[in-house]
């Protein structure tokens, strides 16, 4: 055997032992949120930040196209030794490909992806999220109601649209200064910015995303800017260590509800409102339908703009992406899949009725 072949199956075998040891760690999220969420994250996040986080734009993006092609490259190089009969010199495009593959995955626990099993927020905040009562619920909603119809009275979208990377910057030191939070999640470098083209991640349906490798958050400032201050700090909460879907979803609305610009409080009410709505139609279908009908008319013209939005890129690109982003979020210790975004709502209700000093 070669000696590059022989180093290609020596690292082989140790990405294998690698992600090994990470699947045996995966199950003690104690330990992960001591030692690797608070401790190596926090320190090791300052890294990528400080390399990546300065760019303008988006290396991220520009990483994700070098893999394919290199992906590509290796598995064109594969079929034309297999169609040339050349079966030994297979072996060495078939070890890159997997190599890379394995690597890949390996990095992307060992950079972030642990804190998918770092300790629920509810326990790091001391949130009671179990034996909610709809009663609960509904007084929530009615005042989430009354403050998102009341916040659309005295802002106008309208006056935002063409200041969305100044929202990007605004609420990257906004996070960077607030303390909410912050016993356990990492501080350093925050900062948002858009992918290279938002106009062809919207063919994939996604409003944000983060990036694991180059820790870079990405808001796609093409969709409407009424919801770009949530996507915003929903992705810097990504940034800061945070895995789960839903609990970005609650730091973004609680970082955002103390805002003192409206708009931006607007931004967190509105989505979250329309999250606890979501889940109410479908327990209760004619109760959820009562009380959407209660929102506002300039409200619902924020929704319908949304939803036109998403119209025009809706397609097989989107529906491929929703399953592979489905499967992905299952692999990664959210069974609900696509689904616990919205399970924000228990969050947010268990920190309203704390805040009140119901619990």
């Amino acid at each position: 055997m070669e000696k590059r072949n022989k180093i290609a199956v020596f690292t082989l075998l140790l990405l294998l032992t690698g992600i090994f040891i990470f699947s045996l760690i995966e199950k003690h999220s104690q330990w992960i949120e001591v030692f690797y969420a608070r401790g190596f994250y926090r320190f090791y996040s300052h890294v990528p930040r400080f390399i990546f986080g300065y760019v303008p734009f988006s290396l991220g993006d520009l990483f994700y196209a070098i893999v394919v092609g290199l992906l590509l490259y290796s598995i064109a190089k594969l079929i034309g030794n297999l169609w040339k009969g050349r079966w030994k010199n297979s072996f060495r495009p078939v070890l890159l490909i997997i190599n890379l593959l394995l690597g890949l995955y390996f990095f992307f626990y060992l950079s972030w992806g642990l804190n998918y099993y770092r300790e629920p927020i509810s326990t790091n905040a001391n949130l009671q999220v179990d034996s909610l009562k709809l009663a609960d619920y509904l007084v929530v909603l009615n005042g989430f109601l009354d403050s998102t119809n009341n916040l659309r009275e005295h802002v106008d979208p309208s006056q935002w649209e063409e200041h969305k990377e100044a929202i990007q910057t605004d609420l990257s030191t906004w996070v960077q200064q607030d303390t909410a939070f912050a016993e356990f999640l990492s501080r350093g470098h925050i900062r948002a910015k858009s992918p290279i083209n938002s106009r062809i991640v919207s063919f994939f349906g996604v409003s944000g995303y983060f990036n694991p490798f180059t820790h870079e958050a990405q808001v796609n400032k093409a969709m409407p800017v009424t919801f770009l201050p949530f996507t915003t700090v929903h992705e810097l909460a990504h940034q800061q260590g945070i895995g789960f879907e839903d609990e970005a979803n609650f730091i973004g609305f609680v970082r955002l509800q103390q805002h003192p610009q409206s708009f931006y409080r607007y931004s967190a009410y509105l989505q979250t409102t329309l999250y606890m709505l979501r889940e109410l139609q479908g327990m209760y279908p004619d109760l959820g339908k009562d009380y959407k009908g209660r929102l506002s008319a300039k409200v619902l013209k924020d929704v319908e703009k949304e939803r036109y939005f998403w119209s025009q890129y809706t397609g097989w690109v989107d529906d491929v992406m929703g399953l592979f982003y489905n499967q992905y979020l299952k692999h990664n210790n959210q069974q609900e899949g696509i689904a616990r975004y919205d399970r924000m709502t228990r969050l947010v209700l268990a920190y309203e009725l704390k805040r009140r000093g119901c619990r």
